[in-house]
């Protein structure tokens, strides 16, 4: 949940990756903080987010269940009745987007009308091609501000009924502080590489905080002279598999501050063969 400072409460925007968006509290473990003149970014670890292995493999369940309900551009908070769990004191919500994929035509219009200016290519590494775009992360879930109440509402409708999985419509602010834009690219071997950027509003005061499972790999690396974040992570509850790599950094670009990630959820690809396409992108 993005913490800001003079901005309305809608933007208090929860995102799941497990990363949740959370608060900087006493106990947890700091992984990184980054910053540019008007945006910081803040990585915490939180015992709270370790899940087993089979809990990781319901989670994941419940949630694509839920997706193939959902038509393209549905937003659903999820309540999981072995998992109302809180970080920090704040709720944790589950959920589910489900994007709507554009070509590449009418991705780079998208991108255009929205005035990001970002490097496309239309391959990485020469063997990973363009798919399709997204106005999503994979690996985050945001919800508008009436996702907590739809979870409470969720909570109550369990002590009645008993079920399990619950899930509701949820409508996506449209205000939202810090907005993700991803490009889809894949080799041959059906292996997935995420380029996501996520654009900060501008707002002088922004702040983010995530907290991310405490098993998770860091390790801060040089990316032509650029500090960059590498993490690894085997808890995701997105993707093709429950491994995600991220290799992120920060900076501003054109007046805007930008958080970079090239993300992988497979098995096979390398930490090495990850920055090398990070690399490309500067």
């Amino acid at each position: 949940m993005p913490r800001t400072r003079k901005m309305p409460k809608f933007v208090f925007i929860a995102i799941i990756f497990v990363l949740i968006c959370g608060f900087s509290y006493a106990g947890s473990k700091l992984l990184f903080e980054d910053k540019t003149d008007t945006f910081s970014i803040n990585y915490q670890t939180a015992q709270e987010l370790h899940f087993e292995q089979g809990d990781i493999e319901k989670i994941r369940g419940s949630l694509e269940e839920v997706k193939a309900q959902l038509n393209p551009g549905d937003t659903a908070v999820v309540f999981l009745q072995d998992y109302d769990i809180q970080v920090a004191g704040t709720p944790l919500v589950f959920g589910i987007n489900k994007p709507i994929p554009l070509p590449l035509e009418d991705w780079k219009a998208t991108l255009q009308q929205h005035s990001i200016e970002e490097k496309l290519p239309e391959s990485i590494l020469g063997t990973f091609n363009f798919v399709e775009g997204m106005e999503n992360s994979p690996y985050q879930f945001s919800f508008g501000l009436d996702g907590y109440r739809l979870l409470d509402e969720m909570k109550a409708e369990n002590k009645k009924t008993g079920s399990e999985l619950l899930w509701r419509k949820a409508d996506l602010s449209k205000d939202e502080p810090v907005v993700p834009y991803t490009s889809v690219y894949r080799n041959a071997d059906n292996d997935t590489i995420y380029l996501t950027w996520q654009i900060a509003n501008g707002n002088p005061d922004l702040k983010m905080f995530q907290v991310a499972p405490p098993n998770t790999t860091f390790e801060e690396i040089n990316l032509s002279g650029l500090t960059a974040h590498y993490m690894l992570d085997d808890q995701s509850l997105f993707g093709q598999s429950n491994i995600h790599q991220d290799v992120m950094w920060l900076k501003e670009s054109r007046g805007k501050s930008v958080i970079y990630h090239v993300q992988t959820d497979s098995t096979k690809l390398t930490k090495e063969q990850l920055i090398e396409a990070a690399k490309s992108l500067l």
